[in-house]
């Protein structure tokens, strides 16, 4: 069968074999079908000595005897045992598209890791000419490189972010490592922070979703706070820590600490724990969306300009039962950037 539970041993067993992250766990892609209502699995293929995997979650669209599938949250992608060019890659998508086409999905929707897939793919035209997905690029990501020295990762900093941190310091503010007993206030300032966003509701975790993801990454997350001059939690972050890469996952900062953005003394502290634990990269993501042009990325890329195109894949397995789903919206719509178009509420 092409594709696989999240309890199948060829889903961790893959992953012995391979670099992955959070975003690539078995548990991590169950935790985010409790979020979406779905089922989680894997499209799993092997080509040669070659294997493949995809995390995905799968959908019922609104009161439809139909299912979709996607990427959980992040930068999942696909992963597999050996390095791929950019056509091995399409013909392996062809291929994940013909067989979730003949498992009656409906359509696909892939994030792709900027790190490990930067495959650029014409996606106009195939050989038979026939579109099989679409590559939609959304801006970028940045990571800061911790392969060098302290002083020359520093120098790469913004003139803005160099002042703040150093007032913050001067004001008692002060780092915590994995002090854990501040998870509950930073569950409180992560609501007020997707408040302050107008996020949207899907990014208000419930509680126990934070004491899963702590579950399932053990040893594997860092917990950063931030507290001010009397101790008090005011900032934070959990970051992810896998084959010599971290990855900043969620942040906070609590509605009367903003103006003096603390969450700038976090990343700092994530540089300096990536230093000491020999990391060879801390991923910063991108802004809201993917874009490059919000204040959550200009944040990020004060922190050096290394950048990752971003992008996804888009597949419609069946013309036919989207543009009725679609028709079923009886809306116009006019943004380009929301696939499957048919869940745009």
């Amino acid at each position: 069968m092409p594709f696989i539970t999240h309890q199948d041993e060829l889903w961790v067993s893959l992953l012995s074999e391979v670099k992955y992250d959070l975003y690539h766990l078995p548990e991590f892609t169950s935790l985010e079908a409790e979020l979406l209502h779905g089922i989680a699995l894997a499209w799993y293929h092997e080509k040669g000595s070659n294997k493949v995997l995809i995390p995905l979650v799968k959908r019922k669209i609104a009161n439809q005897p139909v299912y979709d599938l996607q990427s959980p949250y992040g930068y999942p992608g696909m992963i597999s045992s050996e390095a791929l060019n950019t056509n091995e890659a399409r013909k392996i998508f062809s291929c994940f598209h013909q067989e979730a086409k003949q498992e009656g999905y409906v359509s696909s929707f892939i994030r792709l890791n900027p790190l490990n897939n930067s495959w650029h793919f014409n996606t106009n035209r195939t050989n038979d000419d026939t579109p099989v997905f679409r590559q939609w690029f959304h801006g970028g990501t940045i990571s800061v490189d911790l392969t060098g020295k302290p002083s020359s990762i520093r120098a790469a900093f913004s003139l803005n972010h160099k002042r703040n941190i150093k007032r913050l310091v001067s004001l008692g503010f002060e780092v915590q490592i994995n002090h854990f007993e501040f998870l509950e206030a930073f569950r409180l300032a992560y609501r007020q922070t997707m408040k302050r966003r107008e996020a949207n509701p899907y990014y208000f975790f419930p509680d126990s979703y934070f004491e899963h993801l702590k579950q399932l990454c053990n040893e594997k997350l860092i917990f950063i706070s931030i507290t001010d001059s009397d101790g008090n939690f005011v900032s934070g972050g959990l970051f992810t820590f896998f084959h010599e890469i971290i990855q900043y996952h969620l942040g906070a900062t609590i509605n009367t600490c903003v103006q003096l953005s603390p969450s700038k003394l976090m990343v700092d502290a994530a540089i300096d724990f990536g230093l000491s634990h020999k990391a060879n990269l801390l991923h910063l993501g991108g802004g809201i969306g993917g874009s490059n042009a919000d204040g959550l990325f200009r944040f990020k890329k004060g922190f050096g300009y290394q950048y990752h195109a971003y992008s996804t894949l888009r597949f419609i397995h069946d013309d036919t039962a989207y543009n009725e789903l679609k028709s079923l919206k009886c809306k116009k719509f006019d943004n380009p950037d929301y696939f499957p178009e048919y869940r745009m509420s």
